[in-house]
């Protein structure tokens, strides 16, 4: 007897094959059985009536660390559809720590993966998955480890190149992650301390992840004028460290560079016909969403988040940095140089008397508030501490759709799960928006190689086994939708509302989601081999 019977489906399997009817056969939570009229009974039957099942989505991009830690369950990512998240993106993650930093990187890290009352006393890798174990999940974890607290537990936010001494913790920091079962190595070469890192130094942290055949994500360093270099710099890492690089939200930014993100995807064609192994993420929307300190020139990061607040209150730091969106510095991605005030909307700020201004963008805030723009931003993010979110309009859809298109890119959604604001709508209808967008509307992709995208591949890109397609043996992570109706309902205005177009999701075999409705099961797991156990390439 069955424990889950799902009948009259048609499913997709994630392979990209064509479609088929059949019936699936759950025990526990591996699928057991495949057919047409499954005849054994079952405790619980789920009649699909012809809607696609699909295997459950893989988020590949995601800032949920601190909330599966808190509250188990992302409600806003399993309405999605989505079963399993990888997590540590960017460069931020939750550990290694060192005590003397730990509150440091805690408050560096709140405006992209929350803020957190409670302290932080794991101090390793294998300490926080331990403590992750003893939580109750709603969808699985994949986690990735930042090279952010990597670097700052053994340098702090210094702006300087590591002694051999500091490499050599550093590696070790990255075996202990390794061995303590991380899929691999995130970078935040954008952000503070990622951008203080040479390549060189890249290369040695990287190739200690390639002997554990992880895989090294990284938001590069530029993804506008430098986007080029920036890639090339990838490749160099992937080819000299003998390491899988995935490139963290492919895009093109800039009004002067749309239309040129071919030459990045011919690139990477290039490079994985070499025998490099290279993949890539993107969200379906041309906006992004991030720091609003990120806007701000590299040298005025330096030294970490209170020296930068120090330092932006004196008016000549100001002087420069208004010189700096001006005239720009060599290197530098000058966002707001490339796309304007108009196209920076505030997204979230801590303070009520500030709520107002969420949603506005800066050249409305500046008239709101009777300051120029500059001075309008230096404003809010010294009254909000550094920790507000932006959104910036700084791509070209059409570059988007290219990038979705590609055989080797997968989707990540690249939400941030902030508690108050005006999120970006991505956070809520990623999944939903792409089937709609690129199966439904455009029809650039067959619904075979859509589910290709948000199952197998990922799967396959962060070593999960037994999962991201439905075929005998494997977990019943599962998602049925109805792919003439499947939605995003979030958007800019009214980003906190759930898709529709889902009826149920699977994890483990358990259904999590029935009809828009959250279930009590937390069948989900933290997906990483216990210590030790880790598989280590000869």
């Amino acid at each position: 007897m069955y424990d889950l019977c799902i009948r009259n489906a048609r499913i997709v399997d994630g392979t990209g094959f064509p479609a088929f009817l059949g019936d699936i056969g759950i025990i526990g939570e591996r699928i057991v059985a495949l057919g047409s009229q499954l005849v054994s009974e079952a405790h619980h039957v789920l009649d699909a009536g012809g809607q696609v099942v699909a295997p459950g989505f893989i988020d590949a991009h995601t800032h949920d660390d601190l909330t599966v830690l808190r509250e188990g369950v992302v409600p806003m990512k399993v309405q999605q559809g989505i079963t399993t998240v990888i997590t540590g993106n960017c460069g931020f993650s939750l550990a290694p720590l060192a005590p003397t930093h730990a509150d440091a990187v805690k408050n560096y890290s709140a405006p992209v993966l929350g803020e957190d009352t409670h302290p932080w006393n794991w101090y390793t890798t294998e300490a926080l998955f331990e403590t992750l174990r003893s939580v109750a999940l709603g969808q699985h974890v994949r986690p990735l480890f930042g090279h952010g607290p990597v670097r700052v537990a053994v340098m702090g936010f210094e702006p300087r190149d590591a002694t051999e001494q500091e490499m050599t913790t550093q590696e070790g920091l990255v075996s202990e992650a390794m061995e303590a079962g991380a899929a691999g190595m995130s970078l935040g070469l954008m952000y503070v301390p990622g951008m203080y890192t040479s390549t060189s130094e890249l290369i040695r942290l990287a190739s200690v992840v390639g002997r554990y055949g992880g895989v090294v994500t990284s938001h590069m360093r530029g993804e506008g004028d430098q986007l080029l270099s920036s890639l090339t710099e990838m490749l160099t890492i992937a080819e000299r460290a003998e390491v899988a690089v995935h490139i963290s939200h492919l895009k093109i930014t800039g009004r002067n560079n749309w239309g040129s993100i071919q030459q990045a995807l011919d690139l990477i064609s290039d490079a994985r016909a070499r025998g490099l192994d290279m993949t890539i993420d993107v969200y379906p929307y041309n906006a992004g969403s991030t720091l609003g300190t990120q806007l701000l020139p590299p040298w005025l990061q330096e030294g970490g988040l209170a020296t930068m607040l120090k330092r932006l209150r004196e008016p000549e730091t100001r002087r420069q940095v208004c010189r700096d969106f001006a005239h720009g510095i060599e290197g530098w991605e000058n966002q707001v140089g490339a796309n304007g005030w108009d196209r920076v909307f505030v997204s979230t700020v801590r303070q009520e008397r500030l709520r107002s201004l969420e949603g506005l963008n800066m050249a409305e805030v500046a008239e709101t508030l009777g300051m120029a723009p500059e001075e309008a931003f230096f404003h809010l993010i010294v009254e909000e501490q550094g920790q507000m979110t932006i959104l910036i309009f700084h791509m070209d859809e059409r570059d988007v759709d290219e990038v979705v298109r590609a055989p080797f890119s997968m989707i990540g959604s690249d939400g941030l799960p902030l508690r108050s604001g005006r999120p970006h709508p991505r956070l809520y209808g990623t999944f939903p928006r792409f089937f709609k967008r690129y199966v439904r509307e455009t029809r650039s992709l067959a619904l075979e190689e859509a589910v290709r995208k948000v199952t197998a591949l990922p799967a396959e890109r962060f070593r999960l086994a037994d999962r991201g397609m439905i075929a005998v043996g494997k977990i019943a992570d599962l998602v049925i939708f109805d792919p003439e109706t499947i939605s995003d309902l979030a958007t800019y205005e009214q980003p906190r509302v759930y898709p529709e177009g889902i009826s149920a999701v699977i994890v483990s075999g358990q259904i999590v989601v029935r009809e828009k409705q959250l279930t009590p099961h937390r069948p989900g797991q933290l997906i990483a081999p216990a210590h030790g156990e880790a598989y280590v390439v000869e």
